[in-house]
Parts: structure tokens; sequence; C-alpha cells
């Protein structure tokens, strides 16, 4: 399967069309999940996360940069992808400053970006029922 494709799933700035994106970390051992919904994919295998009020995901991602990220959506049956891989977190740069403006703009002044995790993905997963939690990347 294309991995541009599978990016574009999670693509969505909380787009009440699009479904929630939901993040992964854990600190010690302790698994912590969060609803994200500034997401946009990026080329080369990339997902960049807007942290608007994940503050905790940001303090496990300091210590362990692993994260699990999914989205689950209805087409003509369930269908989803599941992405791992190495986050690193973003304050300052051309992307995150674009991002940051592009999430102001889209939420109405109402949301401002603390920070951008950019999400490395190394292995990528189908979530439908009938695949089995294959791999696909």
């Amino acid at each position: 399967m294309n991995p541009e494709k599978v990016l574009q799933a999670f693509d969505g700035l909380c787009n009440p069309e699009k479904p929630l994106v939901w993040v992964a970390t854990s600190h010690e051992g302790v698994p912590h999940l969060v609803p994200v919904c500034f997401v946009k994919a990026l080329r080369d295998g990339k997902l960049l996360l807007g942290n608007v009020f994940i503050s905790r995901t940001q303090r496990n991602l300091e210590e362990n940069p692993r994260i699990a990220v999914a989205v689950a959506f209805r087409r003509e049956g369930w269908d989803g992808y599941l992405l791992k891989g190495r986050a690193e977190i973003l304050r300052e740069g051309k992307l995150f400053e674009d991002f940051k403006r592009e999430v102001l703009e889209r939420s109405g002044g109402k949301r401002v970006l603390r920070s951008a995790l950019l999400v490395n993905v190394e292995e990528a997963y189908s979530l439908a029922p009938r695949s089995g939690g294959k791999r696909i990347f």
C-alpha cells in the first residue's frame, strides 16, 4: 500500500467530518492515550501533530520519543490505521510557525499551538477487521 495514501487518512485540522486521531505514549511503562485533531500529513513518511492541550503527552515524549498514532473510520465498513514511530518536539522554525498559523486560522483564533510533534513513521498497520492487524509498511 502507498504510504502517502495511508498518511492522508490522518490529515485534518479539527474538521468535524474527519475522525479524531488518537496518540499513545508511555511513562515508566504506564500508557497514556489522547485524541488530537490538529494533524497534518507531510511527505517522506512524517505526520505533524498539534499540541494545544497535550502537556502530559509532550512530557512523556521528552523522556521516551516512541509514539503510536491511530485513526479509525467508517467507509464501506470499518477501516483505519495504526502508525508507530518516533516523535520530535518542535517549538520553533518554519514548519512550526506555519502550522501554528494554520491552527490559529482554522480554529478562528481560539486555539494556539504550544508545540508540534513531528512523527517519523517507522511502521504502519491496517486496523480493518478483515486484515487482522496486517503490517502495511
